[in-house]
């Protein structure tokens, strides 16, 4: 997994798309989410704009304003999407605030006559340009199994498991499956 260069500020971590699904991806652009280390990746126009570009949603240049928007996405996004991956269920308010995003996404979307495919009318703001985003968390919440829609236990990062037996733990092998297995192997051998 390609490291994606944000700029990260003052901190130290990297940023990579490892969810696997658009949705996924955008609520992981918060690192160690409900912890002292926490740090949102999208806190600048030029931030948000790579972000959008390597995702395949590409965005001429983004503005302070946009941040906000896209945060109220990424929110309810998430607020949708981490209780299924803990095995859990999203609140009736997290379900409305959602429906609402969701609802606005979906009256920008129509069937290319010519194609007979879904397109999207053009984007007037960055956070219409989310609405793919979601489209795709709406789709992992009425699927009919949550099982492969998993959490790292180490970082908190959400993904979905496309292993054949369904077992990955981790968010990333090399970061957080290196650590975990580095912290084991010390518990295991202290003397």
């Amino acid at each position: 997994m390609e490291t994606l260069r944000l700029d990260p500020g003052d901190y130290t971590g990297s940023y990579k798309l490892i969810g696997g699904r658009l949705s996924l991806d955008l609520v992981n652009t918060i690192s160690w989410p409900n912890t002292d280390r926490r740090h949102d990746w999208l806190t600048t126009p030029a931030n948000l704009s790579m972000w959008l570009e390597a995702v395949g949603l590409p965005l001429t240049e983004a503005d302070q304003s946009d941040l906000t928007d896209v945060s109220e996405i990424r929110n309810a996004v998430t607020e949708m999407l981490r209780p299924l991956a803990h095995h859990s269920r999203p609140t009736p308010a997290a379900c409305e605030s959602f429906n609402r995003l969701l609802t606005s996404a979906q009256a920008r979307r129509r069937i290319d006559p010519i194609n007979l495919t879904w397109i999207w009318k053009p984007p007037r703001r960055a956070s219409d340009l989310l609405d793919p985003v979601l489209v795709d968390a709406a789709d992992l919440v009425t699927a009919d199994n949550h099982e492969r829609l998993k959490h790292c236990p180490s970082c908190d990062w959400l993904f979905e498991d496309h292993t054949r037996n369904g077992r990955r733990r981790w968010c990333d092998m090399a970061d957080c499956g290196s650590r975990a297995k580095a912290r084991s192997y010390y518990h295991r051998n202290k003397t």
